[in-house]
């Protein structure tokens, strides 16, 4: 199996990412977040937040980003990716990330709430860890 592939296997069986981007001072900003109900591949990878989240505000000015999740099994794996992040304005898309658990952190209890986001993360390069050795692989195309 290729390293971009457990890559991918990683991805679609972890549970808690960490996105980190560059907040407006020009630091580091990093969150933990669940994923998108549908994992299909590392090409593009979504997430969802506030639209009022300083996360949202930075990602606006600047989309730089990057993604890192991991599990610690027998064997620690991990993956990070670097790439960019955008804020999402297709309905179709903000419809299709909604989940009904959402409803009560929103107003309009519906993903047509403004302050719903769904973020779209499209990396450019990542490194694997795993076996204790870290591999670097770019993801494009993948």
């Amino acid at each position: 199996m290729s390293t971009k592939e457990e890559a991918e296997k990683l991805y679609k069986s972890v549970n808690t990412f960490m996105l980190s981007c560059v907040g407006e001072d020009g630091y580091p900003m990093t969150k933990a977040v669940v994923p998108g109900k549908y994992r299909e591949s590392l090409k593009e990878m979504y997430f969802c937040t506030n639209t009022s989240s300083r996360y949202a505000a930075a990602i606006a000015q600047n989309p730089k980003a990057c993604v890192y999740f991991y599990t610690r099994t027998l064997l620690w794996r991990g993956c990070m990716l670097k790439g960019d992040m955008e804020i999402v304005s297709d309905m179709a898309i903000k419809e299709r990330y909604w989940e009904k658990q959402f409803a009560n952190a929103y107003p309009e209890k519906s993903y047509t709430d403004p302050d719903y986001c769904v973020l779209k993360f499209t990396p450019v390069s990542g490194r694997f860890y795993s076996m204790y050795k870290p591999v670097d692989f770019e993801t494009t195309p993948l």
